[in-house]
């Protein structure tokens, strides 16, 4: 498994030290779902495929604000759902 790092953290099985933004990955899943609970970890595992998965968008930027995955930015999350319904449809 592994998650993109919110916060910054030292492993307590390790002892290595893991910045914000990197990855950690780990087979222990007790202490995985632990460092989530806890904030350390987003909540859903990274994709494996390196890229950015459909799923994150529109992803929310402040002030009411949410970016499309073709970088455009709208107002309002239910604008920002259905225009990324559309692009989602287009690319396929």
């Amino acid at each position: 498994m592994e998650a993109k790092v919110l916060r910054i953290f030292r492993d307590g099985k390790g002892g290595e030290v893991y910045p914000k933004n990197s990855v950690y990955k780990s087979e222990d899943k007790e202490r995985f779902e632990y460092l989530q609970k806890e904030g350390f970890l987003e909540k859903e595992e990274a994709s494996s495929d390196g890229g950015k998965d459909e799923a994150e968008f529109p992803k929310h930027t402040g002030g009411g604000y949410f970016e499309l995955s073709d970088g455009t930015k709208v107002q309002g999350k239910d604008a920002a759902v259905k225009e990324q319904e559309k692009l989602d449809k287009a690319g396929e």
